[in-house]
């Protein structure tokens, strides 16, 4: 009976000792952190695309204060600050001057391109199907001249 005391007790010191290593096994271990992905800033495709919007500013002002491009995985994203005469545009006209640095981005970067200007309105390749303008940019190379086109479209609004 002794000896399956002495046993027991032998049995309980060891699980003791084992549990004592593993607690200070983890505490020597740093805790695991979840690592995010930050964006990254493009500044190569922001200096790019200055020659995009040189058109929509001779046409139509200042219309965009500043902006800037992001990536992230397999996402682009373009923040553009609008400024004053982008308010007096109508909405369509708006649209086209999106539509054409959407297609500038596109061109120039992989993955899915997100176009999104203050105030609100956010492009991307779902909604640039659904746009209805029969496909023409108007500061693309090749574009109609506004002698080829109806009198009433493309407007200046201001």
């Amino acid at each position: 009976m002794t000896v399956f005391i002495v046993g027991i007790a032998i049995a309980a010191l060891a699980l003791m000792i084992g549990i004592e290593i593993a607690v200070i096994r983890n505490r020597r271990k740093p805790p695991r952190r979840l690592q995010h992905r930050h964006d990254r800033r493009q500044p190569l495709l922001e200096d790019r695309l200055l020659d995009v919007l040189v058109e929509p500013r001779a046409q139509y002002g200042e219309v965009f204060t500043s902006f800037t491009i992001w990536k992230r995985e397999q996402e682009t994203r373009m923040e553009l600050i609008a400024g004053d005469p982008w308010l007096q545009l109508n909405d369509f006209t708006r649209a086209l001057v999106v539509r054409h640095v959407w297609r500038a981005l596109e061109k120039l970067a992989k993955g899915s391109i997100v176009i999104i200007d203050r105030p609100a309105q956010e492009w991307s390749e779902e909604i640039n199907k659904a746009f209805d303008d029969h496909g023409i940019d108007p500061w693309a190379e090749g574009a109609p001249t506004a002698s080829s086109l109806a009198p009433s479209q493309f407007i200046r609004d201001r």
